[in-house]
């Protein structure tokens, strides 16, 4: 796929993730670049399927690019261009984040018991410990909150800023303020995109791990080797993430895939009078909603995911906090 030949960054200083099935337990893969990202000042070249990880105390830098880094399983940030943040811990369980400057949207989805994600912006500290979708800008100081909500700590002053909120940072905090959701920019809509994509892959590789019988004890990012990217894969039921896409374990994944209706036929009856067998007059639970089994509602995400044609942008899994169109 022409989209992942990019510009990867040095291996000579990272540890890279070598096309394996479940990322090891570190926050800051290199998951995809657009144009120029430079780590600790460099970049390089790298193969198809290897994902450089971030060390601790490591910055990364855009220019003339965007960049896509996977933290705490179902957490993304996305960087703008013009760039940088440092990772100042990398720990699953505790990960820590400087913004340093230019802009970044973070994705967080579902956060596990005891698990610490913290940025530090400006003289400010941002605790994201619930599933939300923020925007960060370095000047001036601001967070924006598309969804969920955070705990900002700036000086003296600690709050709980909520969705359709913003909130200018310093040592003194600006009392919050409105903002319109739907004003968006390229920047938020290439991220969104690209989640997009990855809810996307999701479909055959949570059939994948279903198939293959493998078991986990919580969500993890797993790789997709018909797309060549990484995606999320909850440990049970269907997720929803920020942006409204869905995502589905391997045993919620055998209810997207179509199964043909049984058709049953009586002696002295004619066909028209055939009725259909319980495959398609039962329901079942979907995750919180009910749905007729091989409906055709839920077949469509199998032939993006069977043909290992690149996604198409756009596609979504459920309702949800949706932007205005444009690239």
């Amino acid at each position: 796929m022409s989209n992942y030949k990019f510009a990867g960054l040095t291996l000579a200083c990272t540890a890279v993730c070598l096309a394996q099935d479940v990322i090891s337990a570190r926050s800051g893969l290199i998951h995809y670049t657009e144009g120029t990202v430079l780590l600790e000042g460099k970049q390089g070249t790298r193969k198809a399927a290897e994902f450089p990880s971030m060390k601790a105390g490591q910055e990364l830098r855009t220019e003339q690019g965007r960049v896509e880094v996977l933290l705490t399983p179902s957490v993304i940030l996305r960087m703008a261009e013009n760039s940088s943040f440092r990772l100042g811990k990398n720990d699953l369980m505790d990960t820590k984040l400087e913004m340093l400057t230019g802009s970044a949207i973070l994705e967080v989805g579902e956060v596990q018991k005891g698990q610490s994600l913290t940025m530090a912006l400006a003289s400010s500290s941002i605790d994201f410990d619930k599933k939300g979708l923020f925007r960060l800008d370095a000047e001036p100081a601001r967070i924006r909150v598309y969804d969920g909500s955070a705990m900002v700590a700036s000086g003296k002053d600690n709050l709980t800023l909520k969705e359709g909120k913003q909130a200018t940072l310093g040592s003194a905090m600006v009392v919050p303020t409105k903002f319109d959701k739907e004003d968006t920019d390229t920047f938020y809509r290439w991220a969104q995109r690209r989640s997009g994509y990855l809810a996307v892959a999701n479909i055959a590789a949570a059939k994948r791990a279903h198939d293959g019988s493998m078991s986990f004890t919580s969500g993890s990012w797993i790789y997709n080797p018909i797309f060549g990217m990484f995606t999320y894969l909850p440990m049970s039921g269907i997720y929803r993430n920020p942006f409204g896409f869905s995502y589905y374990s391997p045993m919620a994944v055998t209810r997207v895939y179509y199964r043909p209706p049984v058709t049953a036929y009586s002696p002295g009856m004619s066909q028209g009078m055939a009725h259909a067998g319980p495959s398609m007059r039962g329901t079942m639970d979907m995750g919180g909603s009910r749905g007729y089994s091989g409906g055709a509602a839920m077949s469509a995400p199998a032939p993006a995911a069977s043909s290992g044609a690149a996604p198409a942008a756009g596609v979504r899994g459920g309702g949800g906090n949706g932007a205005r169109g444009g690239r």
